[in-house]
């Protein structure tokens, strides 16, 4: 992966593994991006114009993340998006913008306008997940797109920390402060669900980001303008990516067109339609989603060790 992971041989990562990640709605409804995501009726989605890239469109999740959804939704429909810049890019890790700023600063917010963040089981941090940045507040603006494609193996992750763990020469190493650590950390890895698990292996995303910022949305059309995107030649200038020695500043300006929500007309009931003694037509809007790209590589992908930056985090 370019710039943010370094893909780890066996021989390296029996030492590598534990030191890296220290540095580290309706009934019978499809929610959050667990599942299968697909345009319904009485579902809401964004379309992202982004200048001299094209579209891409995401669907929002209410049912998971109300205040979030809200919030973006009232941001994009008084035009707060409009010639906002994307600042932030990093390939294989996600892409950042909408900074009131246009350099993923947002000066002085009342602490009012920012949102909590909101979590669910059902809503992770997938290849094409739209999320918030957050900062110690909550979040305000910066959104974020995950852009990493490459299959996460949780299971090959589970299995080596417990040999690490069980393995004196590296334990010994470790305070007991961090070895309470990495044990919470295999037990959370644990509990992933195994629908969630097979989704990372053969999606892709940050499973480490998880619990950790508000997955929103998630794109369903226009994967190819997000890596035409990710593709973007970068240099220093975002100062959370150079104290890692990442660059991340477009060489050139990425910069939001616009941001259209769009609803699509719910279905009518047997009650609606009696009370007012006609019968509508519903026209669903219908969006075809784009594949998902997917690794399929000829032999058994490499394990890999991913090194969480930080989160995706807004500053100021």
């Amino acid at each position: 992966m370019k710039h943010l992971f370094r893909k780890i041989g066996a021989a390296l990562l029996c030492g590598a593994m534990l030191i890296s990640l220290s540095a580290c709605g309706g009934e019978g409804k499809p929610v959050g991006n667990v599942g299968d995501v697909e345009l319904l009726p009485g579902d809401v989605y964004a379309v992202i114009k982004v200048m001299d890239y094209g579209e891409i469109t995401a669907k929002l999740f209410p049912e998971v993340a109300p205040n979030s959804v809200a919030k973006f939704t009232e941001l994009a429909e008084r035009g707060f998006y409009d010639m906002k810049t994307i600042h932030r890019v990093i390939d294989n890790y996600a892409i950042q913008g909408g900074s009131l700023n246009g350099d993923g600063t947002d000066g002085e917010i009342p602490d009012a306008d920012y949102v909590a963040l909101e979590t669910s089981e059902q809503a992770r941090h997938f290849y094409g997940a739209l999320c918030f940045a957050a900062n110690s507040k909550g979040s305000f603006s910066q959104f974020c797109i995950v852009d990493n494609n490459t299959p996460q193996d949780i299971n090959a992750v589970i299995t080596l920390l417990e040999e690490q763990l069980g393995d004196e020469s590296i334990a010994s190493r470790l305070t007991a402060e961090d070895k309470a650590y990495y044990t919470e950390y295999l037990g959370k890895l644990k509990k992933i669900p195994a629908e969630v698990v097979e989704k990372y292996n053969s999606k892709g995303g940050l499973y480490y980001l998880d619990g950790t910022q508000t997955v929103f949305g998630q794109i369903i059309d226009g994967y190819s303008v997000l890596e035409a995107i990710t593709a973007s030649e970068v240099v220093t200038g975002n100062a959370i990516d150079d104290a890692n020695g990442i660059p991340s500043k477009p060489i050139y300006s990425i910069v939001i067109e616009s941001v259209e929500i769009i609803r699509i007309q719910a279905e009518e009931t047997e009650e609606t339609k009696k009370s007012t003694k006609k019968t509508t037509t519903t026209t669903t809007t219908q969006v075809v989603a784009e594949t998902l790209i997917t690794t399929t590589p000829e032999t058994t992908p490499e394990t890999t060790t991913e090194v969480p930056l930080n989160t995706l985090v807004s500053i100021g």
